[in-house]
Formats: C-alpha cells, sequence, structure tokens
C-alpha cells in the first residue's frame, strides 16, 4: 500500500499588457488568477472479498499568469508582478497541502475493505477534499486576503 504525491505541473497561461496596470485588468478577468488540480487514481488487488492491496498515484497541475512584455516593464512594475505571483504561488501551495492531507492515509482506510466500501472510502476522501478547498478559497477570498491582488498604487509610488 502506498500514496505517491507527484511532483506538481507547473503551468502558466499567457497575460500581455505594456503596463502592470493593462496586465492587472487582464489577469481580472480570469476566473481564477491561479488554480490548482488534482488528479488522483488507484489500482487494487483484491484477496477474497477485500482489497489487499492499493496503490494510489496523485497527479496535480499549479497554473498561474506569465506576464509577456515583463521583460519590458519598469523595475517597480517588476517588483509588484514578483510579489503578486510569490502570493499567487503561496496562496495555490495552500492547496496542494490540503491535498496531501486529504489523501496521504486513504490507502489505510481503503486497504481490506470491499470493493464498495474502498470506492465509498475514496468518493468520501476527495468530497472532502473539494470542500476544504472550497473552505479554504472562501476563508482567503481565493486567495486576496493573502495579497494575491496586484498593488497599481505600489508600482507607481515606488517609480516616483
Amino acid at each position: 500500500m502506498s500514496v505517491q504525491f507527484i511532483d506538481p505541473e507547473q503551468v502558466s497561461y499567457r497575460v500581455d499588457g505594456n503596463t502592470l496596470a493593462s496586465v492587472a485588468q487582464a489577469v481580472s478577468q480570469e476566473d481564477e488568477a491561479g488554480k490548482t488540480e488534482w488528479f488522483p487514481h488507484y489500482e487494487y488487488e483484491l484477496n477474497g472479498s477485500g482489497l489487499s492491496s492499493v496503490t494510489i498515484t496523485v497527479a496535480t497541475r499549479i497554473t498561474v499568469p506569465e506576464w509577456s512584455e515583463y521583460g519590458s516593464a519598469t523595475q517597480p512594475e517588476k517588483e509588484e508582478w514578483d510579489r503578486f505571483l510569490a502570493a499567487l504561488q503561496s496562496h495555490e501551495q495552500g492547496h496542494l497541502e490540503l491535498v496531501r492531507q486529504h489523501l496521504a492515509k486513504i490507502d489505510e482506510k481503503m486497504a481490506g475493505q470491499s470493493l464498495n466500501d474502498a470506492n465509498s472510502a475514496w468518493e468520501e476522501a476527495l468530497e472532502a477534499l473539494a470542500s476544504a478547498s472550497d473552505a479554504y478559497d472562501q476563508q482567503s477570498d481565493h486567495g486576496r486576503k493573502q495579497g494575491t491582488i496586484i498593488n497599481l498604487g505600489a508600482a507607481t509610488a515606488t517609480a516616483e
């Protein structure tokens, strides 16, 4: 029995804009600035009426924006973008921690169970994970309380 967490796949989506303000506008049009997804699956062996072994693999993906014109931005704009991106990455890491918390020992709950009971334990764990992730987003206002808002004032204040 085991649970294997594969290193997260890091993905970015392109955000175009000549200024931090235009990029902030583009990011605000997205459903979410960043996203963490999980793709768990399991394999098992049956022994009589129960699962004799369970192997779980959990793949994850983190998606964040990439500013295509970052290289031509002013230093204050780059600093604010970097701060925002670090806060966003930190928020997404919180989702990954929830994945680990909810799935780390699910193999132990499934082993020895009938296939139906093991499937039920699996579904309950996934539902609990989804609920915890939703609660985390609600509590953090989708990361906004953790600094995932681009502060245009900070970029212009340091430029003056």
